[in-house]
């Protein structure tokens, strides 16, 4: 496993804005995932548009490798291929710092401390062929599992989940953990998905999906989300899905986007 961090610039200014709302005199801070379907570098652009102040981005590249980065303050990467791993970028003078964990995670998760109101645990979930129980969302709730001491309930745990609660029912093999037993987690931590707050929508009925199989618009699924503290994660909170039409050229999967 590779693993870089890069070493934060000085802040060009004194004095940044990171925040665009405040909510019980919180700083809010807008959080985004996407699984960009590799070669960052070129697609990043597009998702800066929405001005984001942290980004958890799963398939994209070592920002040590290759590539311009100057739009971020920091980040930190993790991979087994240079080409392919989970990123999470800052901007606007947030500073990441490695979370004070113990235990190895899921295949591709990188906790985060920050200086905002939030810390972040960033996940890409994927098949393990050799391991079918730890196969997906198995990954997400082993993180859960080893950084439980760390996760609280101004943790936002966010990304590529590359599950929905309606296969728990037909595992192809015994799962480490299905989607329900990760919520469960998620929700005892005190952190609710956004998306599902905002929509008031149960889990596996969905109307807006997050990623389309093989890029087709009639294969749809839900696979992506953002977990944020209860105080964040209510009716009132805004939460972004890109549109087919808008991202599909760049990636199989939409970004998410919320602000907590």
């Amino acid at each position: 496993m590779l693993i870089f961090r890069h070493n934060l610039r000085p802040r060009t200014s004194p004095a940044h804005t990171l925040i665009t709302e405040a909510q019980n005199g919180v700083a809010m801070t807008k959080l985004a995932t996407w699984n960009c379907n590799m070669a960052f570098r070129k697609k990043k652009d597009q998702i800066l548009r929405y001005d984001p102040d942290i980004l958890v981005i799963q398939e994209c590249e070592s920002p040590s490798a290759k590539g311009d980065w100057s739009e971020f303050s920091d980040w930190i990467w993790v991979g087994e291929d240079e080409h392919k791993g989970l990123g999470i970028f800052s901007r606007n003078g947030i500073s990441l710092e490695p979370g004070n964990v113990s235990g190895a995670g899921g295949r591709f998760s990188i906790p985060v401390a920050t200086d905002t109101s939030v810390d972040v645990l960033g996940v890409w979930a994927m098949n393990d062929k050799q391991n079918p129980e730890n196969r997906y969302i198995g990954q997400v709730y082993t993180a859960l599992q080893d950084y439980c001491e760390w996760i609280d309930s101004e943790t936002v745990v966010v990304g590529d989940f590359n599950w929905n609660v309606v296969w728990d029912e037909s595992p192809k093999s015994p799962l480490r953990g299905d989607f329900s037993d990760t919520v469960g987690i998620l929700n005892d931590c005190g952190l609710r998905s956004g998306y599902h707050a905002v929509t008031d929508s149960e889990f596996g009925d969905e109307d807006t999906p997050t990623f389309y199989m093989h890029k087709k618009q009639d294969r749809p699924y839900h696979i992506d989300y953002i977990f944020a503290p209860d105080r964040t994660a209510g009716s009132t909170a805004e939460i972004v899905v890109g549109k087919y039409d808008d991202w599909i050229d760049a990636s199989d999967h939409m970004p998410v986007m919320m602000t907590v």
